[in-house]
């Protein structure tokens, strides 16, 4: 009996401990994620309202439309959404690649202050067709300043707008290989074509060896 006794506990206490183990309530760690979950707007990212847009950016962007309606020679604008683009393969390529792909409206350090600016493209809205991308750079106190209008009256829907380090790059096509750089210049207050001094490219392979080289433009 006291045998068959024992058998029986070295039985339960290791299955009891099993099942104490496992269905013991986990518990996050200190510091995670899911113990403190970062608080969220309606687009689902940290401090973004639903249009992508933080209240920031979308307090200077309401502004610069204030300003543009007060202006009897500017034109009647409203901001360029996803809806704007024409679809292609070339804009399929892109969503998959990026995780979040918005072909007008884009975030980086223009002005090399360090501070983070933004770009964002427009749409007249009498002819739903004529792109205007301006530049919003990131204030020191917080806050954007006035914007800083790059491109005007431009055909933007088959292309988008990028930064690459402190370039804004604007493709009017994505099926094209055209694009148009542009840096900021502090002295002359201005955006500036970054390609503007940058001598032809030569490719010798491109050219008999009788033949005078011609220039890539």
């Amino acid at each position: 009996m006291k045998n068959a006794r024992r058998l029986l506990l070295a039985f339960l206490v290791p299955l009891a401990i099993a099942a104490a183990v496992f269905l013991w309530p986990s518990r996050p760690r200190a510091g995670s994620d899911r113990a403190h979950p970062p608080s969220t707007g309606a687009s689902g990212a940290p401090g973004l309202d639903a249009s992508g847009y933080t209240p920031d950016e979308s307090r200077a962007i309401a502004e610069a439309l204030v300003a543009l309606a007060s202006d009897p020679g500017a034109p009647a604008l409203r901001v360029a959404t996803d809806d704007d683009s024409t679809p292609s393969p070339e804009r399929d390529d892109l969503g998959g690649l990026y995780a979040v792909y918005r072909p007008f409206f884009v975030r980086g350090d223009l002005n090399g202050d360090g501070r983070l600016d933004f770009a964002q493209a427009f749409v007249e809205k009498a002819s739903g067709s004529w792109f205007h991308v301006a530049v919003f750079f990131g204030r020191a106190g917080g806050g954007f300043e006035k914007p800083v209008w790059v491109e005007r009256a431009m055909s933007l829907g088959a292309g988008d707008i990028s930064i690459e380090r402190t370039l804004l790059t604007v493709v009017p096509d994505l099926a094209l290989d055209e694009a148009r750089r542009w840096r900021w210049d502090a002295g002359e207050g201005r955006f500036v074509d970054a390609d503007a001094d940058v001598p032809p490219r030569v490719d010798a392979d491109e050219f008999p060896a009788d033949e005078k080289p011609r220039a890539r433009i």
